[in-house]
């Protein structure tokens, strides 16, 4: 501590705004302690927030290791610690259900709209097989209630593993990109809109 000084002169004054100076460093110590926690706070949900997310894709590679027709591999890397890049898939009666997707907007946001599209994924071509139905009814659940008005471009893709035949539907999304022995070409497809949009969209489907 400073001492105490009777006199009101320019000592006093300056043992004055030295005491000033202890006490703003003082609460700023407090406070950038608090800001600290906060921080680390933040940084942890955020950490558990990713964990989360990327449990919910695909992460055992190769999936199907009994199978000789099919081989699948998959990444995702967000730009930030949680963000709105999807992809998901699964087989069920001979077929092939996958999704690749991109939530508009960055962080948590994004990522709780990529849980929701995911889940939603799974749910609708449980019960819908054509790639254009799963699609429009996406949107439709989407766009019900989206006051934050986000949206998700989205390709949605059924194979049928006995004839390899493909059908698909595109909502807004990056036309795929297809590999063979004659090199890189891209799939064809309507551009359609994404779902989150447009409620009475007409989703088109190859």
């Amino acid at each position: 501590s400073l001492p105490q000084i009777k006199y009101e002169d320019e000592v006093r004054l300056l043992r004055d705004s030295f005491e000033g100076m202890q006490h703003s460093l003082t609460q700023y110590i407090e406070e950038l302690k608090s800001t600290t926690a906060s921080k680390a706070a933040i940084e942890n949900e955020l950490k558990v927030t990713h964990d989360i997310q990327m449990s919910m894709l695909p992460k055992t590679f190769p999936p199907y290791p009994e199978r000789s027709d099919i081989d699948i591999f998959g990444m995702l890397k967000p730009a930030k610690d949680v963000g709105g890049d999807l992809f998901d898939f699964y087989i069920s009666n001979e077929q092939l259900f996958f999704c690749i997707g991109d939530v508009s907007g960055k962080g948590v946001p994004a990522s709780l709209v990529m849980a929701v599209t995911r889940s939603l994924f799974r749910n609708i071509s449980a019960h819908v097989a054509a790639p254009n139905l799963i699609v429009s009814t996406l949107n439709t659940a989407l766009t019900e209630g989206n006051e934050t008005n986000m949206f998700v471009t989205v390709f949605v893709g059924v194979l049928d593993l006995k004839t390899g035949h493909l059908s698909y539907s595109n909502a807004g999304h990056d036309m795929p990109l297809l590999l063979d022995a004659n090199g890189v070409t891209i799939l064809s497809c309507d551009p359609n809109v994404p779902v989150g949009v447009c409620d009475d969209w007409t989703f088109t489907w190859d």
